[in-house]
């Protein structure tokens, strides 16, 4: 049996959502159990990583109401969701909830528009075109997945996710299967989403830049423990600044004999000279980027 507390039961903005759980699990390295107690505050962009078979799609299948812990419970905004103690447990069909998976889980036989429309309900159907625009997908709207892109699937299914605009958006590794540039154009259009619905997010990744880029608050789990909780930088042993700028990079070639390096920050290209001489950074090493005392020039 897991050993957990229960003490995440208040009220406040930073336990909008509280969530425990003990539940036995079998991961790479044998049995062991999952055991958090874990708040969150509403509007939170939360990765969740560690290693493979450390328990986190798990959490996010409990959260769900798609696998149920062996003692525990799940409360948003002041509603009990599930709670083993008194039996309580609400059907995922009246959670309100958006799941996306890596492999998109899309109806294969309907159209795209089919695919929102049939998220929405009958109701609310004439919504489907707006909710298309937002992701650029309203020029296909009757075209069948067999006919998208990846990048194209995982947007219809990012929207399909959100028509109902869920509390609680849910994202299992939705983007490691697209190619890098593909996948950074999908972590803006997520942000983007996030922020215009103003959900709950949880995301799990394993890509280092993808959590820096999007996450305000990483849980990193290991053999069913939060082993770390807390900011995206610290999580990485990055130090946090007190003053001056502080931005995140991407190391493309260099330094030249002047001793200057191209670095990528969001889309624009930069030569900046570390002030560390002897790092040695491969092209697509994340760098985290101290401007309080450095000279940086725009590549034209």
């Amino acid at each position: 049996m897991a050993e957990y507390s229960d003490s995440v039961d208040a009220d406040g903005p930073s336990s909008w959502l509280a969530f425990t759980a003990g539940l036995a699990l079998t991961g790479p390295a044998g049995p062991f159990h999952l055991d958090v107690a874990l708040q969150f505050a509403r509007g939170a962009f939360v990765a969740l990583t560690g290693p493979s078979g450390a328990g986190k799609t798990t959490l996010l299948r409990v959260l769900a109401g798609l696998a149920v812990p062996d003692r525990g419970h799940v409360r948003v905004g002041g509603e009990m969701w599930s709670d083993t103690v008194s039996g309580r447990f609400m059907p995922v069909r009246r959670r309100p909830i958006g799941f996306v998976f890596q492999d998109y889980a899309l109806f294969p036989n309907m159209t795209v528009r089919g695919n929102v429309e049939y998220a929405l309900g009958t109701a609310h159907r004439k919504e489907a075109q707006a909710l298309l625009e937002l992701v650029g997908l309203e020029r296909l709207a009757e075209a069948y997945p067999a006919r998208l892109s990846g990048g194209q699937k995982q947007r219809l299914a990012l929207i399909r996710a959100l028509a109902r605009k869920p509390s609680v958006l849910m994202l299992d590794e939705p983007l490691s299967a697209l190619d890098p540039d593909m996948r950074r154009q999908l972590q803006d259009e997520l942000k983007r989403l996030h922020h215009r619905f103003g959900t709950t997010t949880f995301l799990v990744s394993h890509d280092t830049a993808e959590i820096l880029r999007l996450a305000d608050r990483v849980v990193r789990l290991e053999q069913g423990r939060v082993v770390y909780d807390g900011d995206a930088a610290g999580a990485f042993g990055l130090a946090r600044q007190e003053s001056g700028l502080q931005l995140t990079g991407c190391h493309v070639s260099g330094p030249d004999a002047e001793g200057f390096c191209v670095v990528m920050i969001g889309d624009e290209r930069h030569r900046i000279r570390y002030r560390d001489r002897s790092a040695a950074f491969a092209p697509g090493d994340l760098v985290m980027l101290d401007f309080t005392d450095a000279a940086s020039t725009r590549v034209e």
